[in-house]
């Protein structure tokens, strides 16, 4: 197995075909499929199966494709840690809410660019639902979320700070022309707000 077979394979399983994948990487079909029948041969499994023109992932496929992804970020990870000289390259892909992009990225972006201007980062917008897979699988190497708290296992959580949460109604609302508004003032009432599952 060569890492450059798990590179063709990932192609293959994100793009769901072999005609594209061999379109991505500037390869010839025969060379994306005889890396495949390799990959396959060395493994003694079936990674796809074929659907028409289409091709999906086998159990066996799904399970490799986790580990192909950690594979290489472990190798960006040696080429930047042997051969960069401290200096970080490789990809970080992020998911963040828009609100939290919008208003606290530019500037950690700008002075990551600055140390770091080999290194790429891609944002991608939050979904809460699939983060424990995705940070599990390595699909996503980080995530900010806005929530109270979370708990995965195997996944390292730090709290970055507080937001404190600001009611907003028209000047003409009843609960305006209160001093103070409890939880309880709110019942019954139609409340606007950001999902924080």
């Amino acid at each position: 197995m060569e890492l450059r077979q798990l590179k063709t394979f990932r192609a293959v399983a994100e793009r769901g075909s072999f005609t594209r994948a061999a379109e991505d990487l500037f390869l010839a079909q025969s060379s994306v499929s005889a890396q495949i029948r390799t990959l396959e041969e060395d493994l003694d499994v079936r990674l796809f199966d074929r659907l028409g023109r289409r091709v999906v992932l086998t159990e066996a496929g799904e399970k490799l494709l986790h580990f192909s992804r950690r594979m290489e970020r472990m190798a960006e990870e040696m080429r930047s840690e042997l051969g960069g000289a401290g200096q970080l390259d490789g990809s970080l892909t992020i998911r963040t809410p828009e609100t939290i992009g919008a208003e606290y990225m530019p500037d950690v972006i700008e002075r990551f660019h600055l140390a770091h201007p080999r290194a790429q980062l891609n944002f991608i917008n939050c979904d809460d639902a699939q983060l424990r897979e995705e940070l599990g699988s390595g699909r996503i190497d980080l995530a900010f979320l806005l929530i109270d708290g979370v708990h995965y296992a195997n996944v390292a959580v730090d709290t970055l700070g507080v937001v404190p949460l600001v009611l907003v109604s028209s000047p003409d609302h009843p609960l305006a022309a209160m001093p103070t508004v409890a939880s309880q003032d709110m019942q019954g009432q139609m409340l606007l707000h950001l999902r924080v599952d």
